[in-house]
This record gives C-alpha cells, structure tokens and sequence, in this order.
C-alpha cells in the first residue's frame, strides 16, 4: 500500500467516525494535548475541512476549529507542552484557548485521585470554552485502544452491561437536555493508536510525550503496558478488537434497556428532589431484575445523585426493596437511607 494510500485511508475513517458521531456541520472545540493521539486528530480535522471546503462535496455541512489546551501544572515542564501546542495551532492558521487548572490543589481540597481530579477538571474547562467559542461539539482523541483499555478497566472494578460500553461516540457533554447543549464526540474511536502515529509519520508531524503515561502507580498505565500486551501475547492477538466489538454489542444492549426503562421511569417516579426521592413500586416490582435496576439507575441520575460508590451489590439491595412488599431499610454510600412504605420506596439523603 502508498503512502498516499494509507493517508487517504486515515482520513476517510476520521470521516466516517464523524458520521458515526452524528456531527453534521458547525464549530469544533479541539482538545489537544500535545500527544500523538490528539495532534492526529487536529491534524486529520484540518485536512479534512480545507478538502471539503474546496471540493464542497463533504459528508456534513461545513467545519471550522478552535483548539484548547489544558495545562494541569501536574508537571514542571507541563508550560512547555502548552508552548509547543500554541506553535502547532498557530502554524495551522488556528486559534489556541490556553488554560491552566491547579489539579494538585483540587485534589487537597476534594480529595479526588489525580486522575479523576485531571479528568473532571479537563472537561469542565473545555465546556467552558466550548460555550464561550460557540461550538456545537468537543472532539477528544479517545481511540480503539483506549476503547479497549476502558472495558478492560471497568470488568477489573466490576461493572454492568452499561460498564461494558466502554466510551461512546457521542454524548451530552453537559447536564443540558436543550437541543443546544454541547456534544463531546470522539470521531477516532476506531481507529488505533498505530495507525494515528503511522499517519503522522507520513506527514512528517511530530508529537510530545508525556512521561506520566509511563507510571505504573496509575491503573490505567498497568492495564495499557502490562494487562493488554499480554493478553494480546498469551490469548488472543486480537483482544483490542474483540474488546471493541463487544463494547458495541453492550452498546446497542443498554439502548434496549434505557428505552424500556424509560416507560417505566414515567409509571414509577412519584416525586424527586435534591435530597428525597419517592418510587411507586407497583409497575417495577414484577420487571426482570436486570430492568429494574436500569429504571433505579435512571431515576437516580435524573436526580443528580452520586453515582461513585454504587456498585453492583448496592443496586442489587436498592433492587430487593423494590420486590419485596413486607417493608424493610438500606443504608447506601453518600448517607444514603433507602425505606419501603407500603407500596412506595423512599429514598433520603
């Protein structure tokens, strides 16, 4: 195969994850690192719209970008990537929103791991930005191997059918249930990390390394350099593959179950606030087990509740009050109290 070829392929696939995404036009927030991953992406978008634009024969109605950086000030050299990233953007014509978030103070005052403080605060800037830039969607450069590190992390903690869909190629990346609301995409998710970087050989880009990718204190570090080779080495030389195609069977599963849900939310939830909720257990209590703790889950993020601490074993005891009509009480994570009243559930908090 050309280099021409493989560069071509590259880009019709980008293509195509942004149908799979459902983006049709309008303004793109990019996040970018500085690694290869992100940097293949804005790359690839670049292309993408110029080659549409001139040939005016594109799949959705028209693109332009804005890039963002975040500089988590993790490292002491973190200044240099959001340097690096300014010069990237700035020789591609396009504007770079640079901001800096002090994750280590976030995590001394919520007590959140790196991660998940970096994580959160991640894509809180960048819908901030997002707003202000008037973008209808973030693209983030998740891709099939992070596909496959995604399930493979959440099968290690324990998880449900929903867990098992690892990222999707779209979201809400707000609360916002308006049709204005901004949706975080992901166009490369089928894509693998070899083939992004192979592309930016063949356009001679080069990329930044981020050295934390690299501690093995971090799970996600272990299951990328440690879990996934050997499972690739040992079982199945196609585990990446197989992990994506079964997160989109648990995928197209957990519709089935939203939408069925959904009809039962309606029928059940008698009343919900910020610290009260009130379920009617008449229509849930003869549904599969499965579905009813779908319809739980659905009303407790309808709530806003936290959903951290709540494991299997917590929706499986919430799930018995719902069956069982001879009373009783649960405590749960976050406070939590869970009483059956009759034929009614009552959750406080």
């Amino acid at each position: 195969m050309t280099s021409r070829n493989r560069s071509t392929n590259f880009l019709d696939a980008l293509r195509v994850g942004l149908r799979k995404c459902g983006f049709a036009g309008g303004r793109i927030l990019v996040g970018v690192s500085g690694g290869a991953d992100s940097v293949a992406l804005l790359r690839g978008l670049a292309f993408v719209s110029e080659a549409d634009a001139a040939s005016k024969s594109g799949t959705n109605d028209g693109f332009e970008l804005v890039a963002a950086h975040i500089d988590h000030q993790i490292r002491d050299d973190s200044a240099n990537d959001a340097n690096w990233v300014r010069e990237l953007t700035g020789g591609l014509g396009l504007r770079c929103q640079v901001e800096t978030v002090n994750i280590l103070a976030r995590v001394a005052e919520t007590q959140e791991s790196i991660e998940e403080a970096a994580r959160k605060a991640r894509y809180e800037t960048l819908v901030r930005i997002a707003q202000a830039e008037g973008c209808s969607a973030i693209a983030v450069a998740h891709t099939a191997d992070d596909q496959a590190e995604t399930v493979l992390h959440h099968l290690v903690r324990g998880t449900s059918v929903t867990g098992l869909r690892g990222m999707q190629w779209a979201r809400p990346a707000t609360m916002q249930t308006s049709g204005d609301s901004v949706q975080l995409i992901r166009p490369i998710l089928e894509i693998r990390r070899s083939e992004l970087e192979e592309w930016l050989r063949l356009i001679e880009q080069d990329y930044r390394t981020d050295p934390t990718n690299a501690d093995a204190a971090l799970t996600r570090n272990r299951i990328r350099h440690e879990l996934l080779p050997s499972l690739e080495r040992d079982f199945n030389p196609q585990i990446r593959k197989a992990l994506g195609t079964l997160a989109g069977h648990a995928s197209e599963v957990s519709d089935l179950l939203r939408g069925l849900s959904e009809g039962l939310v309606e029928q059940s939830l008698v009343q919900i606030s910020d610290d009260s909720i009130r379920i009617d257990c008449k229509h849930l209590a003869n549904q599969p087990p499965l579905l009813i703790r779908e319809t739980l889950l659905a009303i407790w993020q309808r709530g806003g509740w936290p959903l951290k601490r709540m494991g299997h074993r917590e929706w499986h005891k919430l799930s018995e009050l719902v069956t069982q009509d001879n009373g009783g009480a649960v405590s749960l994570p976050e406070r939590i109290e869970a009483r059956r009243r009759g034929q009614l559930l009552v959750l406080t908090r």
